[in-house]
């Protein structure tokens, strides 16, 4: 008998090690961008500090690593040994007397050790982590209401009145140019406040941390009546103090008393938590619970999983192993949410529904290494054969590709796009399958309990799909570059191009000619896809987050120009039809210093034209005199000539605007802070052509020089690449972003600076 040896345990765990690094980083890296976008408008016009940042950031950390753990463990274990069957090394370790415990032991003891720290993530990580969000979430609307107003923004934080200021400064606690609209609904009344310059005072030597004070310097205050005999007056006040009650004390209060969610629970306090429960409550509970044992064990089962599949299919190479992974992960975590959902409709057991997928896969795993000879592993060769059955084109079709090929950039050249298409289709395709089952995964919670949640689901994450590409592009070209040359170097065509006396600038000429290609569709699919469906999604994230209740959408909404201010409701779904755009518009008339109000315009609908707002159905004009006496009267149609459209105030998000609409947005905010953060977004927009252009520039060049490194050593410093690259661009954003850097400067100093390097690489490579 063979003595038992570590050594070729050892030898396959280096092997897949690289490949399990690799994904746990990028995966980890991209999921923690997509949690961290989640909590932007938390953070957004809020003066919270970087300790609060800092933490925020932090409790992000568990739930990711505890979901792409198991995920790069699959990855790295079937990619690993693929590489190591395809090289047929594996024939030659059974060959010599080598068993499968030998090869899989230290795999075995590596799913493990993965386990166990997936069960202390899970135990202590994730609930610490949801505490950590609960805490800064409501410090941060502590800190909001302390320093409410932000200049340029209308502020409806504070009961009964609604605040814009023109202009101020958030250190100094200043405000100027200032308009306060305030519903006296007791005396039916409408009070417009127009002031030079105020403040919002706390304390005054009250305890009552409820209650604070808008200081303001030479004031106008306009008293509109709603009664029916309506009447307009006008007042100026030199030091005027109106006293408002914020929701302070209750957020402390909330802070220091509120009841723990689920989530935040530890394994213990959560079974005695689910104890204490009924209904759905009790079943969502037992079901959290049972999710975080079933995560921490996974890592084990996607370990021997993976060994499994891996070592009785006779196929070779890394694409087969991507493939594998991508179908093993699919139906694990549809057997999950199918199980979940089973378990919540009552047709079996929570304890089913949760050990559903470890169940099926225990069984996999053992029918998989108890049999020799899979009809499955037949059926792949059966249609391996298929190939040859298939009619060959006619010769003349075959010239006729020749002649194409000769006449535009020759074999070496086609055979590299190919290539390159493939790596890049294969590496979008599967960071988004893997990104779609963590977003399926997150949301099941909400769209598992509600009728039709399924359908909801599925619609959200087919309009997720385009904002899915835009976020992987960067890293599937740099992956796919790497993967590409270095194949190529190492397969030796590097040595034979240039000792047929080619250049290797040549050989990287298609790639860049491609990227460039790239960097166009990129951009159009931006500008014409991205931007409809990033607003499909977020409504339908929406819904499905509200247990599909649609958003009450009767809010006021506002919007100014130079000296108008605009207050209008959304229309419900039920209004669409009738083809107006707002509803109860009234519009608000200043002088040219913003002081005296003018005019007033009301109607129940309105619609926006590219002369102006269009007002139908029983709209008023309100026109002051200058002796301030108010003339009313009432049009069937009226046309306000308007060059700004506040319409576009109601879309906030960057990601929701083409590039024109953006610029329009930056020209009409008077927000400092919105002004910047929409100003990185016009920039990143310009950017997306180049990008891809940017990135093969240092990562072609990069790449020729690890063709004859290790595969440690090559994807190690692959990894360091592509850290370095995203991280540069994501703090210069931030730079931007927080005012720190010009926009400009932000966005293209990292394209510049990684252009320049890969110049000086392509210099420096043996031509």
């Amino acid at each position: 008998m063979r003595k038992f040896s570590f050594l070729i345990s050892r030898y396959v765990l280096w092997a897949i090690l690289p490949y399990f690094f690799l994904t746990w980083i990028i995966l980890s890296v991209i999921f923690f961008v997509q949690q961290a976008g989640r909590f932007s408008e938390l953070l957004f016009g809020a003066a919270v500090p970087g300790s609060l940042v800092w933490q925020l950031a932090l409790a992000l950390v568990p739930n990711v690593v505890a979901f792409t753990c198991p995920i790069a463990a699959l990855v790295g274990v079937i990619i690993g040994i693929s590489r190591i069957q395809g090289d047929r090394e594996l024939i030659a370790m059974r060959a010599a007397g080598v068993g499968n415990l030998q090869i899989s032991v230290m795999i075995v003891l590596l799913g493990i050790v993965l386990s166990l720290f997936a069960f202390f993530v899970n135990l202590r990580g994730v609930p610490f982590a949801a505490q950590i969000v609960r805490r800064v979430a409501v410090q941060a609307a502590i800190l909001k209401l302390e320093s409410p107003v932000e200049p340029g923004v209308f502020n409806t934080e504070i009961e009964e009145f609604t605040v814009y200021v023109k202009e101020g400064d958030l250190e100094e606690g200043t405000w100027q140019k200032i308009f306060i609209h305030q519903n006296d609904e007791e005396n039916l009344q409408t009070r417009l406040i127009t002031a030079e310059s105020g403040r919002i005072g706390y304390g005054r030597g009250t305890r009552d941390t409820d209650r604070s004070e808008i200081i303001l310097r030479d004031a106008t205050v306009t008293t509109i009546s709603r009664q029916e005999e309506s009447s307009i007056v006008s007042e100026h006040v030199d030091d005027l103090r109106l006293s408002v009650e914020t929701k302070r004390g209750e957020l402390i209060e909330r802070l220091a008393t509120s009841k723990q969610d689920p989530q935040e629970l530890g394994l213990w306090e959560l079974a005695e938590y689910a104890k204490t429960q009924e209904g759905l409550e009790q079943t969502e509970a037992w079901l959290l619970w049972q999710r975080r044992i079933i995560l921490s064990i996974t890592p084990l089962i996607f370990v021997l999983l993976g060994l499994a599949l891996v070592t009785k299919f006779n196929r070779g190479g890394r694409g087969f192993g991507a493939f594998l992974s991508v179908v093993s992960l699919v139906f694990y975590y549809l057997l999950t949410l199918m199980g979940e959902q089973l378990a919540r409709t009552g047709a079996i057991s929570v304890a089913v529904g949760g050990l559903l997928p470890v169940l099926i896969s225990a069984g996999v795993i053992v029918w998989l290494f108890s049999t020799r000879r899979l009809f499955i592993s037949r059926g792949l060769n059966f249609l391996t054969s298929l190939k040859n059955y298939i009619p060959k084109r006619p010769e003349r079709e075959r010239a006729a590709k020749s002649s194409i090929i000769d006449l535009t950039t020759g074999i070496l050249d086609f055979d590299l796009i190919t290539i390159l298409l493939r790596n890049y289709a294969v590496t979008v395709a599967f960071l988004t399958i893997v990104y779609v089952i963590f977003t399926a995964f997150e949301l099941w919670k909400f769209a598992g309990t509600i009728d039709g949640g399924i359908q909801l689901l599925a619609a959200y994450l087919f309009f997720l799909i385009p904002f899915i590409y835009s976020q992987l592009a960067p890293t599937a070209l740099m992956i796919a570059t790497i993967a590409t040359y270095v194949v190529k170097s190492r397969q030796n065509e590097i040595v034979t191009w240039t000792a047929a006396g080619r250049s290797v600038y040549r050989l990287l000429a298609p790639c860049f000619l491609l990227m460039a290609a790239v960097g166009v569709f990129n951009f159009g699919f931006q500008e014409l896809v991205l931007t409809s469906a990033n607003r499909m999604q977020d409504s339908l994230r929406d819904r499905i987050r509200s247990r599909n209740q649609v958003l009450n959408r009767s809010g006021n909404q506002w919007a100014t120009n130079e000296n108008r201010i605009f207050r209008f409701r959304l229309p419900d779904a039920s209004d669409n039809a009738n083809g107006f755009s707002i509803q109860d518009l009234v519009v608000y008339e200043f002088d040219r210093d913003n002081r005296q109000l003018e005019a007033v315009y009301e109607a129940p609908s309105a619609r926006w034209t590219e002369e102006g707002l269009e007002m139908r159905k029983g709209a008023t004009i309100v026109e002051i005199a200058e002796d301030r006496k108010a003339n009313r009267r009432e049009v069937r149609s009226f046309l306000l000539k308007e060059e700004y459209n506040p319409l576009r105030g109601i879309v906030t998000k960057p990601s929701h605007l083409t590039v024109l609409e953006t610029g329009r947005k930056i020209e009409n905010t008077a927000s400092p802070s919105e002004k910047r953060l929409y100003s990185v977004s016009l920039q990143k927009k310009y950017s997306t052509p180049f990008l891809p252009f940017v990135i093969t520039l240092f990562t072609a060049p990069f790449a020729l020089t690890l063709g004859r490194k290790g595969n440690v050593i090559t994807i190690g410093y692959a990894i360091g690449l592509w850290l370095v690259f995203m991280g540069t661009v994501n703090v210069f954003e931030q730079f931007g972003t927080s005012g720190m850097l010009s926009p400009v400067i932000a966005v293209w100093s990292p394209l510049v600076l990684f252009s320049t390097i890969g110049l000086i690489l392509v210099s420096r490579v043996k031509t």
